[in-house]
């Protein structure tokens, strides 16, 4: 017997998806270690991860893709997988997650006292600094991040789908190229980018002192 696949539907993300975007966010970052960065970051701060994201988004405070730059892809009628699609910035500290330069609206917007403001660029600027020149340097014209399926939409050819959407996201935007990158580990992931990408470079794990298994960085000609 067939399994009938979801109808499914691309658009480009509006600010009433936000909730939706702070999840994809959040689990992009899971595989394959289990934990997320942002949860590192926000330690002491008393500041729920998923209510922060939905700031950072809402304020255009992350250099991963804001809200426009998210393509949404709907199963049945309800947002079930998204990926932004950006333009990746030229200054420095703008291949980091978050900008900094933002970082007095959204701490405003949580309430957050200046001591707790202060802590949070203490972290932020402790674990990326300006940046890894050589690692988060831009290989594409355009860089996808925050791919991420939702766990009960998974096995039903999603991901596949959405990477089309970026690929004619990517066309209509001009763009030649297009990149990501993916932690080694998360094997599900790194087949189905391997089925439309051409790796790019790999970073193998002594290069992080073996903190995380790797990584391999794709493109794809458009």
């Amino acid at each position: 017997m067939t399994q009938d696949l979801p109808k499914q539907k691309c658009r480009i993300a509006t600010a009433t998806d936000v909730s939706f975007l702070a999840r994809v966010t959040y689990e992009a970052t899971l595989p394959p270690l289990g934990k997320s960065f942002w949860d590192n970051l926000l330690q002491g701060t008393e500041t729920e991860t998923h209510e922060f994201l939905q700031v950072m988004l809402q304020n255009q405070a992350s250099n991963w893709g804001n809200v426009q730059d998210f393509i949404v892809l709907e199963a049945e009628g309800e947002p079930a997988a998204a990926c932004a699609v950006f333009r990746p910035g030229l200054t420095p500290g703008s291949e980091t997650p978050f900008d900094l330069s933002r970082l007095e609206n959204v701490a405003s917007s949580l309430a957050w006292s200046q001591e707790t403001a202060m802590m949070f660029r203490r972290t932020f600027e402790t674990a990326w600094g300006d940046g890894d020149a050589i690692l988060l340097k831009p290989q594409a014209d355009l860089i996808i991040e925050n791919f991420s399926v939702v766990p009960d939409h998974r096995g039903k050819g999603l991901g596949t789908n959405l990477i089309k959407a970026a690929f004619d996201r990517g066309r209509h935007l001009d763009a030649q190229s297009i990149g990501l990158m993916v932690i080694h580990g998360n094997d599900a992931a790194q087949a189905l980018y391997e089925k439309h990408f051409e790796p790019y470079l790999t970073f193998h794990a002594a290069y992080f002192d073996h903190t995380i298994p790797g990584v391999t960085k794709y493109k794809k000609d458009l």
